[in-house]
């Protein structure tokens, strides 16, 4: 007789990425209303108030929340006393494989000038003394049923990763941001369907 299947196991909570997309809004652009599945992933559909990033390595992109601890030794004991927060983060790494305005100002820092001149030139001057801009994300991602989003309101480029010419592989931009605090949250993970049932 075969084993009795538990009731906690459900192959439907397996998840898969197969589609995504990464947009940028300005620093506490609201999150709009999830969209369906069937056009959440078509870039025609516009998310109000977000740029969409266009293309995306098919690595996907890297969601890694993070917490660091500091133990309290005491005399008494082998053992820390307790353990103290010092500090929470939320880092997204994705590598963009258009190169245009949007992604190259993000990668490189800066605005795009364009000339007087004929013909036209465009120029993004990469400052000694650079700013840190601090932008909204939304990563979204699901399949042709589902649909979740991370919405950070709050984040700026924490790396950049260098990039080869060559003669055969495509110029990619490869960044991580950092989510800064956004009155008490880093972000909010939205996810189509009621999450709160057993």
């Amino acid at each position: 007789m075969g084993a009795k299947p538990l009731g906690k196991i459900n192959s439907k909570d397996i998840r898969f990425a197969p589609h995504g997309r990464i947009l940028m809004g300005t620093a506490d652009a609201p999150m709009p209303a999830l969209p369906a599945a069937a056009t959440a992933f078509d870039d025609s559909t516009p998310i109000t108030g977000f740029t969409d990033l266009g293309y995306v390595s098919e690595e996907g992109a890297e969601i890694a929340p993070s917490l660091s601890t500091n133990d309290i030794p005491v005399w008494q004991s082998a053992a820390p006393a307790t353990t103290v927060i010092t500090g929470a983060g939320l880092t997204v790494t994705f590598r963009l494989m258009q190169f245009d305005k949007d992604t190259t100002a993000l990668f490189f820092g800066g605005k795009w000038v364009k000339s007087d001149t004929t013909p036209v030139t465009s120029m993004l001057t990469l400052p000694s003394t650079p700013e840190l801009v601090t932008k909204a994300l939304i990563i979204m991602w699901g399949d042709s049923t589902r649909v979740a989003a991370l919405y950070i309101p709050r984040a700026q480029v924490n790396e950049r990763e260098g990039f080869t010419l060559t003669r055969t592989n495509p110029n990619s931009l490869a960044m991580t941001f950092k989510a800064l605090d956004a009155n008490g949250k880093l972000g909010d993970l939205i996810v189509s369907g009621d999450m709160t049932a057993g």
